[in-house]
């Protein structure tokens, strides 16, 4: 039911777009509507029929086609009013945004035509692997052809000055700027499908099923762990199980990182702590290391999910069943907890490790792989989730091969550390409490820069709320939880190893509310800074770590701040200020200044996906 203002509100804007309609031309207001029902119906195919998608996405084509018509004379007059603030940046350009737009709908219909042969490809086929060989295959050339037309749009987007467009207009660039990176990636990776699904030999994929109740660098604890063996396009499971059950602990493994070793008594680095680098190649390939040597099994490449994926999954493949109970959306994060055992006291033997505590994940890989392997699951229902998971990283995958690897990584679906050329933010938090606490830890980052001909100093301060009841006892890692229970693990203290990913060359000032705070390791791209720290139940703390950051932060007329979010992570709260040195005048920016007092810009936004925040400035007196 409508509140009252909501209802005055209605009303309001009711009667304006009647006045509209009064003064748009009949043919415009029929487009408009038009388009509007179109673009429903394009979303509503993307879930549920693959078939219609090519109709769907051509109409939506053809009413963009109608607008570009309709909206010719504006664009050739547009330029006249480049000199209007806010938009004329925009009308200035509006003949290389119309360009851009003209190449972009060029290169939709080779990828339809490809994807109608793909959807008939897949009925001829049972497996859906051995249809992707096949397609590839017989469609080289065609492929070719569509990431040619492609490469025509993206050679049109980067004619076109961003530093001049309003934030509005760089925030639907920016998404095309990625919608544009994942199209091509999606075309390059069917090229390699013969290779990827095992055309000429069989490929093994090591499976991290990771639970980002207890984060992890790269999403979560690695709670179970798999091998998929894929030969010629036929998928199936090498073996699934307890993380804790993938070493051969009669072998001498190497010393874990020192956080670890101090603050969770590790003596040997193990496979589930193998993701302790939070770039996702780099903890990746240490995984497939540790399980090569435990396992003697090679694999070609990772694949890690975190749980915010399975609902997603289980929604794609409908109908699921696990010992007669019917799986869902809404309920599979709770089967999930309800099936979590306790480990027994004293030794691990292997009579439990047969009864599995975690057979529920790998009851559920079989489950989807069968109904997979019978042709149950829509594919486009699947592909739509599997790129939702891979935008929000709640999927990551690492391939050993170079030109499939290179395209997850650049349509940053690959959880790579890529810190650009300018300033930069990672914050990573790793859970070393042996429990789920992160299923209740929210989290806000805030970020302030005084910029100077020296590159600048930044502070990051990085506040955690903990609203776990209160217990008796404090925070003790060996008495924090009442029973054995799910539940219980998720109402406790939160011991956190924190860590600051800044540009290569920053330098260390201070931090403060953390343990032994400093420079954790300077790595070939990034300088790393970390510290240990506690947050009680029902109790706020905050970190803080102050570095000197260097001068490529601020070339080109440009501030540009990268920030990253940690995989696993629900959206955080986001602020950054920024204070530009005297003499500097502010061209634009790619977000909306929520703040501004003289030289000192502030941005909130919350982050779900990486974010790039750009500053525009000129010297004063040559604008």
């Amino acid at each position: 039911m409508l509140m009252p203002g909501w209802r005055q509100i209605t009303i309001v804007v009711g009667v304006a777009l009647l006045l509209l309609l009064q003064v748009t031309p009949p043919r415009t207001a029929a487009l408009a509507v038009l388009t509007w029902k179109d673009v429903l119906a394009l979303q509503r195919t993307f879930d549920k029929d693959g078939v219609s998608v090519t109709a769907s996405a051509r109409a939506v084509v053809g009413d963009a086609r109608a607008w570009q018509s309709e909206s010719a004379p504006l664009v050739r007059a547009a330029p006249a009013f480049a000199w209007l603030p806010l938009l004329g940046g925009d009308l200035g350009q509006a003949a290389q945004l119309a360009k851009f737009l003209d190449a972009t709908l060029d290169a939709v219909e080779p990828s339809l035509a490809l994807y109608e042969l793909l959807i008939v490809r897949l009925g001829q086929d049972d497996s859906f692997g051995a249809a992707l060989i096949e397609f590839a295959k017989e469609n080289e050339t065609e492929i070719f052809k569509a990431r040619a037309s492609l490469a025509s749009a993206i050679e049109a987007r980067a004619k076109i000055d961003e530093h001049s467009l309003s934030p509005a207009a760089q925030r639907i660039l920016r998404d095309a700027d990625r919608a544009l990176l994942e199209w091509d990636a999606a075309l390059r990776l069917v090229m390699q499908a013969p290779e990827l699904f095992g055309d000429a030999s069989p490929r093994y994929y090591l499976v991290l099923a990771q639970n980002n109740d207890e984060i992890r660098a790269t999403g979560g604890f690695i709670s179970a762990v798999g091998v998929l063996k894929v030969e010629r396009g036929e998928i199936g499971v090498e073996w699934f199980g307890d993380s804790f059950a993938a070493d051969d602990l009669t072998l001498i493994h190497p010393k874990p990182p020192l956080p670890l070793q101090k603050y969770m008594w590790a003596s040997q680095w193990l496979l589930r702590d193998s993701n302790w680098d939070a770039d996702f190649p780099t903890s990746a390939r240490r995984a497939q290391t540790m399980w090569a040597f435990d396992r003697h099994l090679r694999t070609d490449g990772v694949i890690a999910v975190d749980t915010r994926f399975l609902p997603r999954l289980v929604g794609a493949m409908g109908d699921v069943k696990l010992d007669g109970q019917p799986l869902a959306q809404e309920n599979v994060i709770q089967m999930l907890k309800e099936s979590w055992q306790p480990m027994p006291p004293g030794d691990m033997s292997a009579a439990w490790f047969e009864n599995d505590r975690k057979s529920f994940l790998a009851d559920l890989m079989n489950g989807l792989l069968e109904r997979f392997r019978a042709g149950d699951a829509q594919a486009n229902a699947l592909a739509t989730a599997l790129w939702r998971g891979l935008r929000e990283k709640s999927v990551q995958i690492y391939l050993e091969n170079a030109d499939a690897e290179k395209a997850l990584v650049d349509a940053g679906w690959g959880g790579a550390v890529i810190p650009g050329e300018h300033d930069y933010l990672f914050v990573v938090d790793s859970n070393v409490g042996f429990n789920k606490v992160n299923a209740r830890v929210k989290r806000a980052i805030a970020y302030s820069v005084r910029l100077d001909k020296n590159g600048g100093e930044a502070t990051v301060e990085i506040t955690y709320d903990n609203p776990s009841r209160g217990a008796e006892g404090g925070c003790d890692l060996l008495k924090q939880h009442k029973n054995d229970t799910y539940a219980s693990m998720e109402q406790s203290c939160y011991w956190n190893y924190v860590r600051v990913l800044a540009p290569h060359g920053s330098r260390f000032v201070a931090a403060e509310g953390v343990s032994e705070g400093g420079v954790t390791e300077d790595k070939e791209n990034v300088t790393e800074f970390g510290g240990y720290v506690v947050v009680p139940r029902n109790t706020r703390e905050t970190v803080r770590f102050r570095y000197t950051v260097p001068t490529s932060v601020m070339e080109g007329g440009m501030y540009a701040l990268k920030v990253q979010q940690q995989a696993g992570a629900d959206g955080t709260p986001v602020t950054v200020r920024v204070e530009l040195p005297p003499g500097l005048w502010v061209r634009d920016t790619s977000h909306t200044v929520t703040r501004r007092e003289g030289q000192v810009l502030e941005f909130h936004e919350t982050l779900y996906q990486d974010m790039t925040f750009k500053i525009f400035f000129e010297i004063e007196g040559k604008q």
